[in-house]
């Protein structure tokens, strides 16, 4: 052992004490250690600082205008933007007037014909009014299939003779209520009025019903092609699903809350 001490003191060239360099470690674990705690402090108090800045309230959007905005849970929805969402969108697919909606000036003076959307039911397919199959991308998928063959057979065919019009008034939305995990129930009262060509009322239905409303992922434009056919669509698509909220079932007003 005293030998290899020896040799060890020569290979470095100068005299090698074993507890001077355990001391040596000792203290460079400790700077290190210290280095360390003072860097956790500095990231302690740059996130306290962070977390005690206000939240922003406004978003500036691409053409310059600025919105107020309030940070909301993912799976949250105001109650005023459900109901509202829900009264547009059954007043969308209940409201038919045999023409399309005017896109343009010219529209407005020389309204286009609605030829309709073919719907396929049990028996036979039947045509649903063009702003009613655009109102139904508000609803599930699943629902929409099954929802749309009967809203279908539910219209009828003097609209698109242009003999009568329809407009659905709703004249109560209910308040929210909530079932949990993004869900709502909401109560809608409201009538479907049937107007001649002479402008004389000739029938008014009721449609009163239960709707089931939930949250869903936002859906943002992620820019196709100009030249593509489906442009329009995907547009109109985006316009009434920008709530981020979805019907996923309808039901009669007095029937019991179905299973989720």
């Amino acid at each position: 052992m005293k030998n290899q001490l020896i040799q060890e003191k020569k290979l470095f060239g100068k005299d090698i004490s074993l507890p001077s360099a355990y001391g040596s470690t000792v203290l460079l674990c400790l700077g290190v250690s210290a280095v360390t705690i003072l860097l956790q402090i500095v990231v302690f108090i740059s996130v306290l600082g962070v977390a005690r800045k206000p939240a922003p309230v406004l978003v500036q959007r691409y053409d310059g205008e600025s919105i107020n905005v309030k940070g909301i849970p993912a799976d949250s929805r105001d109650h005023k933007a459900i109901s509202r969402f829900t009264g547009e969108v059954l007043t969308m697919m209940l409201s038919w007037s045999g023409y399309l909606p005017p896109e343009t000036l010219a529209q407005r003076t020389q309204p286009q014909p609605d030829i309709g959307v073919k719907v396929e039911g049990d028996n036979k397919p039947y045509l649903l009014p063009t702003p009613s199959w655009e109102a139904s991308f508000a609803l599930e998928p699943e629902f929409r299939k099954e929802f749309l063959p009967k809203l279908a057979q539910f219209v009828p065919q003097a609209i698109f003779d242009g003999r009568v019009t329809t407009f659905y008034v709703p004249r109560f939305v209910g308040d929210p209520t909530s079932l949990g995990q993004g869900r709502w129930k909401l109560d809608v009262i409201g009538h479907i009025h049937i107007v001649e060509q002479n402008n004389q009322l000739k029938d008014s239905i009721s449609f009163n019903r239960t709707v089931y409303v939930r949250a869903i992922t936002p859906m943002f434009e992620r820019g196709l092609p100009e030249e593509s056919e489906h442009k329009e669509l995907a547009q109109k698509v985006l316009q009434i699903r920008a709530a981020a909220l979805e019907i996923y079932a309808i039901t009669e007003l007095e029937d019991k809350e179905i299973g989720q």
